[in-house]
């Protein structure tokens, strides 16, 4: 028992690495679908009566992401490793109240450290959601950090400043 628990977390630490690093919301969108539909093929065989379920069938349609997904659970890819990795991405994706691809242009590229720092604060901005961030290095910003999503927008670059520090003179 005690390795089953074991197990379990391991599935569970991989499944929250493996979401903290997507890089967008469409990627986490169609693994759940894919996930969900694993899991129906699991539910839908009547274990007590020896059926197993048909995943040849429901593989076949999952997405290159979920297939790379499943493909590093290596040692847990058994029916309670998958079942297990589906509860915990499905708990992290159903959690979040908010997904917003974001994207951090800065001149220079950041330390780790700064990018947590920068979405930290955007994230009390915004309240709780789940960052996807890709990050564009652009030397014509010349400092500072901009980020950009479909719903939201922060400059804070040097180049911006300066911009409007000459419209600022140029009005006067």
């Amino acid at each position: 028992m005690e390795k089953h628990g074991k197990a379990i977390a391991t599935v569970e630490a991989y499944v929250q690495a493996y979401y903290n690093r997507l890089t967008d919301s469409k990627t986490a969108d169609r693994l759940y679908l894919d996930l969900s539909q694993l899991k129906d093929a699991f539910n839908h065989a009547n274990a007590a009566a020896g059926e197993k379920p048909n995943l040849d069938l429901a593989v076949k349609y999952l997405a290159p992401e979920t297939l790379l997904f499943l493909e590093g659970l290596q040692d847990n890819l058994d029916n309670e490793g998958i079942l297990a990795s589906v509860k915990a991405f499905n708990a992290l994706y159903e959690n979040k109240k908010e997904f917003v691809n974001m994207k951090l242009i800065s001149a220079v590229p950041l330390t780790a450290d700064q990018k947590t720092r920068i979405m930290d604060k955007m994230a009390k901005r915004i309240g709780e959601a789940t960052f996807f961030v890709t990050e564009v290095v652009d030397p014509t910003v010349m400092g500072g950090v901009r980020l950009e999503s479909e719903n939201h927008y922060f400059d804070n670059t040097i180049a911006t400043k300066l911009k409007e520090m000459k419209r600022h003179i140029l009005k006067d």
